[in-house]
C-alpha cells in the first residue's frame, strides 16, 4: 500500500512539475523582473529628463513604469549574454561565476546540475547526428546512444567494414559517457529526435518519446538505416 502511494506521489510530482515550473517562471518574469526593470528604466529616463512619470499615453496613465518594457529589456539582456558567451571575455566571466558557485556547498550542486542539463540541450545539432541503439555492454542488452560520425580511415581498414562512432551517455547526466566504435550493421537507428533522446536519458526512462512509424512500411528506424546505407 505504501509503495503504491509513493508511486502515485512521484507520478503526481512528475505530472505537475512542467505546469508548476511554467507558471512559476511566468510569475517571476512578469511579476518581479518586468516591474523591477521597468521601474529602473523609467527612473533612468526620468532622471535624464527624457520622460516624466506619471506618463499619459492615449488616455492611459502610467504612474511608475510602462508594463512590458522590463520584459523587452530582459530579452535584450538575454541576447547580450548569449553574444557574450561566444566571446573570450564572456567565457572568462562565466568561468569566474562557475568558480564562485563551486565554492558554495549547496549552490555548487544546484549550479552543476542545471549546467549539465543546459549543456546537454545546448549541443550543436551537428554534434549528435541521430539517436541509435546498440547492444552494450553485452548481447541482448541495449543502450541508447548518439551517432557522432564515422570512425577514422585506419579503423575502417583494420576491420574491413564501416565503423561508426557512437557516444553512450550516462543517466541522469548525459554530458558524461564514453565512446564506442561499432560496425554500422550492428547499429539500430531510431526515429526519435536528439532532444527526445536526451529527455529519455535524463529522466531515466520516465519520459518515453512517442513511437514514430513510417506510413509506408510502419518501421521508420529501418527506413532511416536503409537511407544511410544507400548514401
Amino acid at each position: 500500500m505504501l509503495k503504491k502511494i509513493r508511486t502515485y506521489l512521484i507520478l503526481g510530482v512528475i505530472t505537475l512539475l512542467p505546469t508548476v515550473a511554467t507558471i512559476y517562471i511566468l510569475k517571476l518574469l512578469f511579476g518581479i523582473i518586468d516591474p523591477t526593470l521597468g521601474i529602473a528604466f523609467a527612473s533612468l529616463l526620468n532622471w535624464l529628463g527624457i520622460v516624466e512619470f506619471p506618463l499619459s499615453i492615449a488616455g492611459i496613465v502610467f504612474h511608475r513604469y510602462i508594463p512590458g518594457v522590463g520584459f523587452l529589456l530582459t530579452l535584450l539582456l538575454l541576447i547580450l549574454f548569449g553574444m557574450m558567451a561566444r566571446s573570450l571575455f564572456g567565457k572568462r566571466l562565466f568561468r569566474l561565476a562557475e568558480d564562485f558557485f563551486s565554492r558554495i556547498p549547496l549552490a555548487r550542486s544546484i549550479y552543476s546540475t542545471v549546467q549539465q542539463i543546459t549543456h546537454a540541450f545546448g549541443q550543436e545539432k551537428s554534434t549528435f547526428q541521430q539517436v541509435v541503439m546498440v547492444e552494450y555492454p553485452r548481447r541482448g542488452v541495449y543502450t541508447l546512444g548518439f551517432l557522432t560520425g564515422v570512425a577514422n580511415q585506419e579503423t575502417q581498414q583494420k576491420e574491413q567494414t564501416r565503423i561508426v562512432n557512437v557516444f553512450l551517455p550516462t543517466t541522469p547526466n548525459p554530458t558524461s559517457g564514453w565512446l564506442v566504435l561499432v560496425p554500422e550493421e550492428d547499429v539500430t537507428y531510431l526515429a526519435m529526435t536528439v532532444e527526445e533522446g536526451l529527455k529519455y536519458i535524463i529522466s531515466g526512462g520516465v519520459v518515453v518519446p512517442e513511437t514514430k512509424t513510417d506510413p509506408d512500411n510502419g518501421d521508420s528506424a529501418d527506413t532511416l538505416k536503409g537511407d544511410k546505407e544507400a548514401t
